[in-house]
């Protein structure tokens, strides 16, 4: 089964790149393609969890967003070196954990924002609940107080 890939011609990707280390933070060849991987098996493994609803597609677009801009960063190296000597910060991988960190930190906030307006909602539907089965048993209660009531009147009322 042949799905357009050739392993050959990536092994000889790998083989031509020098051990040497890159300066100034940049990427090597080997680099970009481990990133390029990880990010199509990112997307593909959320389109998974999306197609078996065990990601709601709010959170699977953000993540996608993810996936493209880690691939952007993995075909285009100079962007992550342009926002950072936009930025003033001399090592680019610098720049990415501080963004990575950054949208962490976002994402922690806005699951406690959801987190809470959840509590929130089964607490308020806890309440709900309670409500309508104390309603219920009044009811129930009721309804018995009337059977046997009238079940004791035709009791007496036969001769």
């Amino acid at each position: 089964m042949n799905l357009g890939f050739n392993f050959t011609q990536l092994q000889t990707l790998f083989a031509a790149e020098t051990t040497e280390p890159v300066g100034n933070g940049a990427l090597t060849t080997r680099a970009h393609v481990f990133v390029i991987a990880v990010t199509l098996l990112s997307v593909f493994f959320i389109v998974r969890l999306v197609r078996r609803h065990k990601l709601r597609t709010k959170y699977s677009l953000l993540w996608i967003a993810v996936a493209v801009a880690l691939a952007t960063i993995a075909v285009f190296p100079g962007l992550l070196e342009a926002v950072s000597q936009a930025a003033g910060v001399y090592y680019p991988p610098a720049t990415f954990l501080i963004l990575s960190v950054g949208f962490l930190f976002l994402i922690v906030v806005h699951f406690s924002w959801e987190f809470s307006r959840s509590e929130e909602r089964i607490r308020t539907l806890a309440e709900d609940l309670a409500l309508l089965r104390a309603a219920h048993e009044e009811l129930t209660e009721q309804m018995r107080a009337q059977t046997s009531g009238s079940s004791s009147e035709d009791a007496d009322s036969e001769p």
